[in-house]
């Protein structure tokens, strides 16, 4: 009976240290932040190792690119901080974790996407090339003519309707006084 009881005494021992690595490791893991910057530094990304962008920031170089080249430097920027993430989170859990690693980044990616999310093929998205200019002149076209409204319904004014009579608060009577 005594080695039941040091081998339960042992599990509930393993149990709580597992349960303190994983409050540690719940801990360093919400603390983890993935940051890149673009090759020029215009746009700066910080992700959380889900691939939520926490921050973006764009310097006042980013408003020399058109909108689809910053688009595309947008997202560059966030794939390589989140990559970054990804390598920060596979270097914290796999300490604790061990062989138990792989399960939990499965676990991780069913939850918040794919840890190290694959570059998109390179799309080559050119802006079209317009002149803008003013709007062309608008013809004239004169309003439509206004409907034709039925009259309005007459409907009897308020004084002219008849008055409802009261209502007798005595009905024990008949309607005739107590008092004759």
């Amino acid at each position: 009976m005594p080695d039941r009881r040091a081998q339960l005494e042992e599990k509930i021992r393993e149990f709580q240290e597992q349960a303190a690595r994983a409050g540690q490791l719940k801990d360093k893991i919400s603390e983890l932040r993935g940051q890149a910057r673009s090759g020029d530094g215009s746009v700066i990304v910080t992700v959380a190792p889900s691939g939520a962008v926490l921050g973006l920031q764009l310097s006042p170089n980013a408003m020399k690119y058109s909108h689809t080249q910053l688009q595309q430097e947008i997202l560059a920027t966030i794939r390589a901080a989140t990559q970054q993430a990804a390598q920060m989170l596979q270097e914290t859990v796999v300490p604790v974790l061990g062989d138990q690693a792989e399960k939990f980044k499965d676990a991780f990616n069913a939850h918040a996407g794919v840890m190290m999310p694959d570059a998109p093929p390179q799309q080559q998205f050119s802006a079209p090339q317009q002149q803008f200019s003013a709007p062309p002149p608008q013809q004239h076209v004169p309003p439509p003519p206004p409907r034709h409204m039925p009259p309005p319904v007459s409907r009897p004014a308020p004084g002219n309707r008849p008055r409802p009579r009261p209502v007798s608060d005595d009905d024990d009577f008949g309607g005739n006084s107590i008092l004759r």
